[in-house]
């Protein structure tokens, strides 16, 4: 008796009468269930279209039958899930219904678009968010300070003489230092260019005057002489040429506060106890 209980034969037949009598006993209890099935119209339409987009054709008589099976048997493996509280404890579950819900109230709140007048008050209360920062155009010679040592300021002064006097014939390949930095640059963020010369350098650009060679300005990699070409100063557009930019931010507001005041709504359904193994002032 003892060699047939240690047998793995013995311990499959156990779970399985164990398994047999618990859908017993839950069937027992919970005779509401529904155990109708009803494939529409639509669900069939759903699987063809679903298999000619797969396949490039439409499906043979055999493959819509086995189609129609496999959609059968989740449904059923779906409901005893359900009965049997397959989904209660199941974290991926949760998340999954939780998302489903949450894109659902999105669609919701997307279903109405937002009025010029709702544009305009969203725009007037998060200026910041479509500030467009400074943006500038300069060309740049790079000094090293470990090539020019005490002589950095006086070497300064001649090349800021050179350049100047070059002019409109200016070649700046033939001056300053080698960086990797290129030597001159577009219209740039002043957030572009800090993030290329380290911080405060466009700072110190916004004080320069435009049109003539200055500096030595200060930067992470040492030392530049600087020439403004063009500079557009921080401003705050009009709706007119950020519309699409403010109504994807708008819409985005609008979801997140549906979405809470919904939650909230729900929430005052529920009693919600937070149980303490140990009490935090002990």
């Amino acid at each position: 008796m003892k060699k047939f209980i240690r047998e793995p034969l013995f311990h499959f037949l156990l779970i399985g009468a164990l398994m047999f009598v618990g859908f017993s006993l839950f069937q027992n209890e919970d005779q509401s269930m529904d155990t109708q099935i009803v494939v529409t119209e639509n669900d069939i339409s759903v699987l063809m279209a679903d298999f000619k987009r797969t396949w490039q054709r439409p499906p043979l008589e055999k493959e819509l039958q086995g189609l129609l099976e496999e959609k059968i048997r989740e449904e059923i493996a779906y409901r005893e899930g359900l009965a049997l509280g397959l989904d209660r404890d199941d974290p991926y579950i949760r998340r999954r219904l939780r998302m489903k819900l949450e894109l659902m109230l999105e669609d919701i709140s997307a279903q109405s678009s937002p009025t010029d007048e709702e544009l305009e008050e969203f725009l007037a209360q998060n200026r910041e968010m479509f500030r467009r920062e400074e943006r500038i155009r300069f060309s740049q010679v790079y000094l090293n300070p470990a090539d020019h040592g005490d002589k950095l300021q006086e070497d300064a002064e001649r090349l800021l003489e050179r350049l100047t006097e070059e002019g409109e014939n200016l070649n700046l390949e033939l001056f300053g230092d080698a960086i990797m930095l290129g030597k001159t640059f577009p219209l740039t963020p002043s957030s572009v260019i800090n993030r290329q010369f380290g911080n405060a350098f466009a700072e110190q650009l916004s004080g320069l005057e435009i049109g003539k060679w200055q500096g030595p300005v200060r930067s992470g990699y040492g030392y530049h002489l600087v020439l403004i070409e063009e500079r557009n100063e921080v401003r705050d557009p009009e709706l007119a040429e950020i519309r699409s930019a403010v109504v994807r931010e708008y819409d985005l507001k609008q979801r997140r506060e549906l979405k809470e005041k919904i939650y909230t709504n729900l929430r005052e359904k529920y009693t919600i106890t937070i149980e303490s193994e140990s009490d935090p002032e002990s």
